[in-house]
């Protein structure tokens, strides 16, 4: 009897497996259910693997095929996106002079801790901060704190709920400029070093697929992003909370039009970001850095956020352009 049970919920596990690698496959966006799903394909792997185990110790030829043919579907589709990037890792040298880091902060538009967070978002001391769901509050938190003026270039934009969105830098901004992103704010320009070396910036928080109207604008969103990207001149990084994990459709859509994931370049697919509590590790990267050809990324790490539902992510880049201005 309880073989029988395991069994039944066995195949209902590979069903939806297969169901949910065939959305991806298929590009189906527009199902909030298969987005959730989508999200966490790698985790069904070590699932299949459990089942295939039952199989073989029930003698189950059929579900040890059917659970196996799973594991080597989502394995090629992780390793297809490891393959594409990482012949962009950067060999094993020093860093150059010239390289800057580059960090991405959700800060949590209700965040009960703002003073928290911000420490620990000036505490990267990185040379360009970006950061979402940036409130008045929170801004008013930045700005007073006291290493606010290693930043002088600032482009702020504040908007009423999650939708803030802003850029602080060490290095000359010129160029900003805002967008929408179908609903969402988004903020382009280009960074300027004392050197002369130019790094375009595009930051990012794009409509989250958690109803059916946000489901709607969820592709559009994504590949507006790309749309903007592409008409940057410079070498660029895009970097927020993209609200899209690697697997999903219209992030696999946009890594195709020849971005690539920073994240993936140094092999980190399964550190997630999202969501963050007091007793849970995020499963889900959902904030990300996409650069553009021209653009090295020679480390990437993850950062703690008080308060915040979302890690934040630091990328250190270099680029040989250099200003024309």
């Amino acid at each position: 009897m309880m073989t029988t049970l395991l069994t039944t919920l066995a195949w209902v596990c590979v069903t939806v497996t297969q169901l949910v690698v065939l959305s991806i496959v298929l590009r189906v966006s527009r199902s909030i259910v298969f987005a959730v799903l989508q999200a966490v394909i790698p985790y069904a792997t070590a699932l299949n693997v459990v089942i295939a185990v039952f199989a073989v110790v029930t003698t189950n030829w059929q579900l040890v095929a059917a659970s196996l043919l799973l594991v080597a579907w989502i394995v090629l589709i992780i390793l297809r996106a490891m393959l594409v990037h990482r012949p962009h890792r950067p060999a094993a040298k020093p860093m150059p002079r010239h390289a800057m880091t580059v960090v991405h902060a959700n800060l949590l538009y209700i965040n009960s801790t703002p003073t928290e967070a911000i420490n620990d978002l000036l505490a990267t001391d990185a040379d360009i901060i970006t950061i979402s769901e940036l409130t008045s509050e929170l801004h008013e938190a930045l700005v007073i704190h006291e290493h606010a003026s290693r930043w002088p270039h600032r482009h702020v934009l504040l908007e009423t709920g999650a939708d803030g969105i802003g850029v602080w830098s060490r290095h000359q901004l010129v160029g900003m400029s805002e967008h929408r992103l179908i609903s969402k704010p988004a903020l382009s320009g280009t960074a300027i070093t004392s050197t002369g070396q130019s790094v375009g910036l595009v930051v990012v928080h794009p409509t989250p697929p958690v109803n059916r109207a946000k489901t709607r604008d969820w592709t559009p969103s994504l590949k507006a992003i790309g749309d903007l990207a592409s008409m940057m001149t410079a070498p660029t990084v895009v970097i927020g909370d993209f609200n899209t994990a690697f697997w999903h459709p219209p992030m696999r859509h946009l890594l195709r039009r020849g971005f690539r994931s920073a994240h993936l370049v140094h092999g980190k697919f399964l550190a997630g970001t999202f969501p963050v509590g007091k007793k849970t590790r995020p499963v889900v990267r959902l904030d990300h850095a996409l650069v553009t050809s021209g653009v090295t990324v020679h480390e990437v790490h993850d950062f703690t956020v008080t308060g915040s539902d979302h890690r934040g992510i630091s990328v250190t880049v270099s680029t040989t352009a250099h200003a024309t201005h």
